[in-house]
């Protein structure tokens, strides 16, 4: 198994990374590569494109810290089941409007269904055994009310979409997880809880790993996971 594990900053996979430098390699699987791709859509989806082509991997996961819209999903864990972007295209006098509510693209061309990047590996999804949630990526971070356009909560984060998109676009498997810290909105820091989303993200990427390498003992190729 090679598996690529992703954040945007070492910061968030520290307790991982040393568990990983601690231990001897799975007998069955390579020792999991990590990637820092820096924070921000451009600088994910180029270092995840870049990788993909130097080495390709079997499976994808990014983990990283995010914000929830809805306060009493701080600190908890989710598995990202879709992406959509936040901020690309115009505010009018209406409000805002993104780019197929413009015209400017089609909501359901390939990647895209319903202007959704939806995770379509299923039983991934359910190996994570976590709750689901829709992402939300974001070039900007908004007081007050911000992004909450919609009734369900959406988890916030700077990259989740570059990963959606370039993974299903080169068809390689992949997962989302994001450890919430925050209410989205005001970025009042006292009330964050980052230090636990830290700890709760790294026993849950551990955990995964641990559920992958027997998953690949059992099958290698992950062939029922893709």
């Amino acid at each position: 198994m090679r598996l690529l594990l992703i954040s945007a900053t070492p910061f968030e996979l520290g307790e991982t990374a040393a568990w990983l430098g601690s231990r001897p390699t799975h007998p069955n699987s390579r020792a999991p590569e990590l990637l820092y791709t820096g924070v921000g859509q451009m600088q994910a989806a180029y270092a995840i494109t870049r990788s993909i082509f130097q080495t390709r991997p079997d499976i994808i996961i990014q983990a990283g810290i995010g914000g929830s819209t809805h306060a009493a999903d701080i600190g908890k864990v989710f598995a990202i089941r879709s992406e959509r972007l936040a901020d690309l295209g115009a505010c009018e006098e209406s409000g805002f409007a993104d780019i197929f509510e413009l015209g400017l693209g089609d909501r359901n061309l390939f990647p895209y269904q319903d202007g959704l990047l939806p995770n379509p590996y299923a039983p991934l999804l359910e190996l994570a055994g976590l709750p689901l949630a829709d992402g939300l990526t974001v070039n900007e971070i908004k007081s007050g009310t911000g992004h909450k356009r919609n009734a369900q909560p959406f988890v916030e984060s700077m990259e989740g979409a570059a990963l959606h998109y370039v993974c299903l676009l080169e068809r390689i498997p992949f997962l989302q997880i994001r450890s919430i810290s925050n209410e989205t909105g005001v970025r009042d820091k006292a009330r964050w809880k980052m230090k636990e989303a830290l700890t709760d993200l790294n026993a849950t990427l551990i955990s995964l790993i641990k559920k992958l390498e027997q998953v690949n003992e059992n099958n290698p190729g992950f062939q029922s996971l893709s």
